[in-house]
């Protein structure tokens, strides 16, 4: 390519971005001129961006050059071969879709699916370009690096007023070296649609860069639900944003329960008057897991509500850390807002970190935010051996407990796989902690 995307040279720890490399990619997506162009800005942007800086709050906890892939060559970004062949499709699904690293997604409608509904395919680069980018934001290296260097893209667009049958699900397959992910999804006036993020497998050496931006139309109803379970020794960095417009509803699911070093950051501006937006998110570690998530929601328009109730259990040496901003704009007058954070320790060596925060520029709202962080209570564990429960028995039934409030909020499609992870999670916890 005589325009091809320039050379850049980055000094370590950030991984360069190759001419070569990057032009090869576009031709294995099958990617036009303009989105090539999208790329080339892009990179530009990855250039000039800086390592987030560890003193800033949102950093504190978690080393960013931990979450950077070692290799972003060609064969990195093409990952693994695979055959796409005979993939199973996901029950009462309207579309279940396969991403991996260097290939178009793989996607598989339901015989039912009325045409019209939605469109689902490959992303377009420069249409998705900037889509909902921030100057300033804390983890704009991130979200650049995607921008420049996203391997697998997907595009949804729900059609304005339709009803899906059923949830898209994306199956996620962190293969090869470096998976950079990069989704976009659109949702229609008065439409209703659920997304489903399952973010797969992965293993040891293993970086994940992932990007998700969801814009939610007037008065739509959206269920956006992130699930990851990679294999231990991936570290991995996901970002998703979401715009609420008017008298629009989303509600926004994750549960973190793999890989090694992890930084999760849901973001969602409320647009639109009469904007709704509640996120529910749950996370378990163990052994010497590194979970760090930040949510923020921001109020930039009158009679808004957000909430937010995300729950934590660590054991064994894990480490929990959440920072959760709430802003509310001098112009989001009669908005109300809440953000509750509990952290359960099953193990004196495990830890959890939690900075409820607030940003409130006018006198006209209605807002709360509260943190906790504590132990097992030794005697409601005393009480439930007293009735003739083994200690570890005991220990799985207050952790049900704990989380069963919000296990109750998640899509009742989905909530059995969440909960069958929990008990796997929780299944011999008392020995290991």
């Amino acid at each position: 390519m005589a325009d091809a995307l320039r050379e850049t040279t980055l000094a370590d720890p950030r991984p360069a971005l190759k001419e070569n490399d990057l032009g090869a990619l576009c031709d294995q997506l099958e990617q036009v001129e303009t989105a090539r162009q999208a790329r080339r800005d892009a990179l530009s942007r990855y250039a000039e961006a800086l390592l987030p800086d560890r003193v800033m709050h949102l950093w504190r906890f978690t080393n960013p050059e931990r979450l950077l892939p070692n290799d972003l060559s060609v064969a990195a970004l093409s990952g693994a071969d695979v055959d796409p062949t005979n993939l199973p499709v996901v029950d009462e699904a309207a579309v279940t879709v396969d991403l991996w690293p260097g290939r178009l997604p793989v996607v598989q409608l339901s015989n039912g699916l009325t045409d019209g509904l939605l469109t689902v395919g490959p992303l377009d680069g420069a249409m998705a370009a900037g889509t909902l980018d921030e100057q300033g934001a804390p983890s704009a290296l991130f979200r650049h690096l995607n921008s420049a260097a996203w391997n697998a893209g997907l595009q949804i667009d729900v059609a304005p007023g339709a009803t899906l049958p059923g949830p898209v699900v994306v199956r996620v397959h962190a293969r090869g070296p470096a998976m950079l992910p990069r989704v976009l999804f659109r949702v229609g006036g008065n439409a209703e649609a659920t997304l489903v993020e399952q973010h797969l497998d992965g293993g040891p050496g293993n970086t994940v860069i992932g990007r998700s931006d969801v814009v939610v139309g007037t008065a739509a109803r959206v269920r956006h639900v992130v699930l990851q379970t990679w294999m231990p020794g991936t570290n991995g960095h996901l970002t998703v944003q979401s715009r609420v417009g008017r008298d629009a509803d989303l509600l926004s699911v994750f549960a973190t329960f793999g890989g090694e070093r992890v930084k999760v950051e849901m973001m969602t501006d409320l647009q639109g008057e009469g904007a709704r937006s509640r996120m529910v998110g749950v996370a378990l570690g163990g052994k010497d897991q590194r979970f760090d998530h930040h949510t923020r929601h921001r109020h930039l328009a009158g009679r808004t509500w957000s909430d937010i109730d995300f729950k934590s259990v660590g054991a064994d040496r894990s480490r929990g850390s959440y920072t959760g901003l709430i802003r509310i704009e001098e112009d989001a007058r009669m908005s109300e807002a809440y953000q509750v954070n509990r952290n359960l320790l099953l193990s004196a060596r495990s830890h959890a970190d939690a900075i409820p925060e607030l940003e409130i520029l006018n006198e006209e709202v209605s807002c709360s935010h509260g943190a906790t962080v504590a132990p097992v209570d030794q005697d409601q564990l005393f009480y439930l051996q007293s009735r003739g429960m083994s200690p570890d028995e005991a220990l799985r039934l207050v952790v049900r407990g704990f989380l069963e409030k919000t296990l109750q909020s998640i899509p009742k499609s989905l909530r059995p796989e969440v909960e069958k992870l929990v008990e796997d999670r929780l299944a011999g916890l008392g020995e290991a902690s």
